[in-house]
């Protein structure tokens, strides 16, 4: 109802009582007529309560749909930023990713030069060296004379077997499958390379990923053997801090407990600035464990 209704129904309610007021006078009608504009007064009355209830409600839901758009406006530009950085932390994710793909393949070449290099210098052949012009690596040993007996404890060297593919090959192609989920692949691929290359750098590298492959795949007391045997054949390996608390984690995984506790400590110890052991304190810490 229109506040121009509401205006007339309000200016009505006092003409009724001065109308009734004059009948009363004249005595022209009865009691019932007085009776019935009584009433007609007391509706007239409540209808222009009601409807000033109504004018009341009507501003109050009118606010309230303003502070919903307001609110929702403010919501949708959130949720926009917000997808906005999403999108920025996704390319920089990717670009990360294909970073660590070269890191790994320019890796896996120079493991396939070394070896080359070491096939050549046990069938006595002179080797070039890798890269015209190029320094020795930092922290590298020389490679054994021609002829010259193998230090002991040491892996015999492995010439790559006709029609088989080279390291980087060999070992690109598993990386490739771990990446992409093809655990079983990648494993197989993993273990090859160390049964055809033993003493290359990435030979403790494949091994823990092979390990890693397992886990991946919920099988923690495989991937157990798999860390040990690395730990046992390639002692001095990089690799060995996370050997190390990968080993403390599949004993949890396994329900190992004492176990467990008694690897990741073992981490702190022999490793204590390492970020494998900042891992390590942080579960036994969780495990109620002292990891002084």
């Amino acid at each position: 109802m229109t506040p121009l209704r509401v205006d007339r129904l309000r200016r009505s309610a006092p003409l009724a009582g001065a109308l009734l007021f004059a009948s009363v006078l004249g005595g022209c009608v009865s009691g019932s007529d007085i009776e019935g504009l009584h009433r007609h007064v007391s509706d007239v009355e409540k209808q222009v309560d009601k409807l000033s209830q109504q004018t009341s409600s009507k501003d109050e839901v009118e606010k309230l749909n303003q502070n919903l758009t307001k609110q929702v406006s403010t919501i949708l530009r959130s949720n926009a930023e917000t997808g906005t950085r999403f999108d920025e932390l996704t390319r920089e994710l990717q670009s990360l990713a294909g970073k660590l793909e070269d890191s790994n393949r320019r890796l896996a070449q120079l493991s396939q030069q070394l070896a080359e290099t070491q096939a050549k210098l046990d069938a006595g052949t002179p080797a070039a060296p890798a890269v015209p012009g190029a320094a020795p690596l930092p922290g590298a040993s020389a490679p054994p004379p021609a002829g010259a007996a193998a230090a002991p404890g040491s892996i015999p060297a492995t010439k790559p077997p006709a029609g088989r593919a080279g390291p980087a090959d060999l070992y690109n192609a598993a990386l490739g499958d771990y990446q992409r989920g093809r655990f079983d692949l990648a494993r197989q691929g993993f273990e090859e390379y160390v049964e055809t290359y033993p003493r290359t750098d990435l030979s403790d590298d494949a091994l823990f990923w092979a390990a890693e492959c397992w886990t991946a795949q919920k099988k923690h007391r495989e991937a157990l053997g798999m860390l040990e045997r690395l730990l046992k054949e390639y002692p001095q390996s990089d690799k060995a801090p996370s050997a190390h608390l990968r080993k403390g984690l599949a004993h949890l995984e396994l329900g190992e407990k004492a176990q467990a506790i008694v690897q990741l400590q073992f981490v702190v110890h022999e490793y204590p600035t390492s970020d494998e052991a900042k891992s390590a304190r942080q579960r036994l810490r969780s495990l109620g464990s002292d990891s002084r």
